[in-house]
């Protein structure tokens, strides 16, 4: 929690983006919630700051639009 990571949108929904981070395999692993974040697209890259986790997914908060 705090840390910044690298995640690739898989789709954005009326709550905001869904993300994976690089260690996640679609449909397999754990999930990033981007909560309120609507500005991106399927494929994009973000970076984000990590406010919590449960046990198989992040909440986190949109930094930048990834370099």
């Amino acid at each position: 929690i705090g840390r910044e990571i690298e995640v690739l949108v898989d789709e954005v929904d009326d709550d905001g983006t869904i993300a994976r981070s690089a260690a996640d395999a679609p449909e397999i692993d754990g999930l990033v919630f981007v909560n309120d974040y609507f500005d991106a697209e399927p494929g994009d890259f973000l970076r984000v700051r990590v406010l919590d986790a449960d046990e198989h997914d992040l909440y986190a908060e949109f930094v930048a639009g990834a370099a």
